[in-house]
């Protein structure tokens, strides 16, 4: 029976790390391409979850539909973010823009909760309900969708980075934004477009956290520091490290949950973090950005 739940436990953890990892790769890719300390990360995450719930409660579309609408307007959000109030930012000193983040999270938090109160929503869309049943397995329809949703973008930004002209330009401004200035790329243009991607990362996250669990205000800086733990597990900088840290925290999560054990979870996963912090303080995988 235990080896059952600790099996299931394992396949869920799987599925819910890969959103963890989608959630850490936006974090990362601001990081690492726009300088950024994108701690607002969470609040994209907290409205994209109340943008799903609407869309599904009001007008009946499938959240993951709602993405048409609601990944291009976070791209329009953070781009347009950058533009206009990050850049300023960072020409302060580095702990005045990690301030700066802070306070632009909890400000569009408590924006949420002055909107929406404080009462916890669901989304429970019935082509998301009931369960797959894989030999002892019982896997449910929404850990499924959100996993494979994830995976997809996880896959189609890993092919643009590598693929597409706009990766490499991207990967350019990240391993020397300099160089790439005097090669001719506008750095700043595409520090916004990465943080324009980054948002989108976070929407989609959100959607499928919201067919997940409840939603509420407090959501936002949950997620902020999920991004934050899984990137210091894996990686800073790093999208391979942020695959590898989603996986180990989601599947420890899942584990203690499917247990009985669910507030042990935190307890463990930010044990490791202190335990990486000090015997291999680059995570997992150490990124390729200059420090």
């Amino acid at each position: 029976m235990l080896a059952t739940l600790a099996l299931i436990g394992v396949v869920s953890g799987v599925l819910l790390g890969l959103v963890f990892a989608l959630i850490s790769t936006g974090f990362n890719f601001s990081l690492g391409v726009s300088r950024v300390v994108n701690l607002q990360q969470g609040a994209v995450i907290l409205w994209s979850m109340y943008g799903a719930f609407f869309l599904w409660a009001k007008l009946g579309v499938d959240p993951y539909l709602g993405l048409v609408l609601l990944a291009p307007v976070a791209f329009g959000l953070g781009y347009a973010m950058y533009r206009l109030l990050v850049v300023h930012s960072l020409k302060l000193p580095e702990d005045s823009q990690i301030l700066f983040s802070l306070g632009l999270l909890i400000a569009l938090q408590y924006l949420a909760q002055f909107s929406f109160t404080t009462d916890a929503r669901s989304l429970a869309a019935n082509e998301l309900q009931g369960s797959l049943l894989v030999g002892p397995l019982v896997i449910q329809h929404s850990r499924v969708a959100a996993g494979a949703c994830a995976l997809l973008v996880l896959a189609a930004l890993h092919f643009m980075l590598i693929r597409s002209d706009l990766g490499r330009h991207l990967r350019a401004c990240a391993q020397n934004p300099v160089g790439a200035r005097v090669c001719g790329l506008n750095v700043e243009h595409l520090s916004a477009v990465a943080l324009g991607i980054s948002a989108v990362c976070g929407a989609i996250s959100g959607v499928a956290l919201a067919t997940l669990v409840p939603v509420y205000p407090d959501r936002a800086f949950e997620y902020a520091i999920m991004a934050i733990v899984v990137s210091a597990v894996g990686g800073m900088g790093s999208m391979t490290g942020s695959i590898l840290g989603g996986l180990l925290v989601g599947v420890i999560v899942s584990v203690c949950q499917s247990m009985g054990y669910g507030s042990l979870a935190q307890a463990i996963v930010y044990g490791l973090v202190f335990v990486i912090f000090l015997f291999r303080p680059t995570g997992f995988v150490k990124s390729a950005m200059p420090a």
